[in-house]
């Protein structure tokens, strides 16, 4: 068997055993059926997320047949908004993890195939980054922005997130490099990209699958509390921190205005964090269950 059909039949197993697990269905019909209403929801909303209905008369209207999850201090309707924003939060956080995943692949398999010094200086490098909170590192970047966008909120949470990840990837890739078949392929004249990308990368999907399924979540939140803080994703536009923050000062009130949006992102956060150890169990299945 090639190792082509032996990492296929791997992950064939890794599918087969999430099926089994009850845990890991339930997040993923959760996680579709989230993804299915915030990709179509917006399209068949009888409202706009920025229409203002009558600002006069519908001002913090309750749930009705009308509108389902109410309206809010600018009378708009919450449902509109919440499914907007819904594809704005899950867009960040996917997009910015796609990228500090990126980043921190390609660090870590450069410092792992590399050692020595360059090893040690790149590996300073992340440590140092690690030894700053990720929250006030961000405040600091965005704090200095009036408005800002959301290309430049995708990046910046992209760009603080991928220290843990890059030293997770070196470590797996200082491991594998000594490996007989790495060491033949070296033998033979493999070049560097090569020895990455054929021989090394493979090993080290297991584990970045799951730390990228988990930092969804984290981005999820962190996304949240900054657009919560008025520093991320700006007014018009809706996202899930945006709108309990609109809400915040009319809670006693008004209060499906903020548990709306907040009753998604712990859904979805709970359903990501499940995924993932579902993931982490399924990868390594010798592992002692987590009680």
């Amino acid at each position: 068997m090639t190792s082509s059909e032996s990492g296929a039949g791997d992950w064939r197993l890794v599918v087969q055993r999430l099926r089994h697990d009850p845990r890991s269905v339930a997040a993923v019909a959760v996680l579709l059926t989230m993804a299915a209403l915030v990709l179509i929801g917006p399209m068949l909303s009888p409202y706009q997320p920025f229409q203002q209905l009558d600002i006069t008369h519908r001002v913090h209207a309750p749930p009705s047949t009308t509108h389902l999850l109410g309206t809010d201090a600018y009378s708009r309707d919450v449902l509109s908004r919440v499914l907007s924003g819904g594809r704005v939060s899950l867009a960040v956080a996917l997009t910015a993890v796609f990228i500090e995943t990126m980043i921190g692949v390609v660090w870590g398999l450069t410092a792992g195939l590399a050692g020595g010094r360059t090893d040690s200086v790149m590996m300073r490098c992340v440590d140092a980054g690690m030894s700053v909170p990720r929250v006030l590192l961000l405040l600091a970047l965005l704090a200095a922005v009036v408005q800002v966008p959301v290309w430049l909120l995708v990046l910046v949470l992209g760009a603080t997130g991928w220290f843990g990840i890059a030293r997770v990837v070196r470590a797996e890739a200082r491991v594998t490099r000594a490996s007989d078949y790495v060491l033949a392929a070296q033998a033979l004249g493999a070049g560097p990209a090569r020895l990455a990308l054929r021989h090394v990368l493979p090993h080290v999907l297991g584990p970045v699958l799951v730390w990228s399924t988990l930092a969804i979540g984290q981005v999820i939140v962190l996304e949240a509390g900054l657009s919560w803080l008025g520093i991320g994703v700006q007014p018009p536009q809706a996202s899930w921190g945006n709108i309990i923050g609109d809400g915040t000062e009319f809670i006693a009130s008004a209060p499906w205005v903020s548990l709306a949006p907040g009753f998604c992102l712990v859904i979805v956060v709970l359903a990501v964090s499940a995924l993932g150890d579902g993931l982490r169990d399924a990868l390594a299945p010798r592992q002692l269950p987590r009680t």
